[in-house]
């Protein structure tokens, strides 16, 4: 696990054979997990968002982008490196 503050921002992480694993706080006892090829922060008038754009299953084949609030994520960030990769 490293933070969110150590990643560089519109960074396609795809192109480096891995994906992210962001933590969405979505209420006080649920966390979700986003699997996410991009991330970007925005910034709005009052809220940083963060935008990221969903890891896609080749099957489905669908780009997905969804805004969080920065302060609803987990700053903890797992990166995952993708299967059939040999030099890792």
């Amino acid at each position: 696990m490293i933070t969110i503050d150590c990643l560089i921002p519109k960074h396609d992480y795809s192109e480096d054979d891995c994906y992210l694993i962001f933590y969405h706080n979505e209420k006080p006892t649920v966390t979700r997990e986003i699997k996410a090829e991009w991330f970007d922060l925005n910034y709005g008038e009052k809220v940083l968002w963060l935008l990221i754009r969903e890891y896609i299953d080749k099957q489905t084949g669908k780009t997905r982008y969804r805004n969080i609030k920065y302060k609803n994520i987990d700053k903890n960030v797992k990166v995952v490196r993708k299967k059939g990769r040999k030099d890792f």
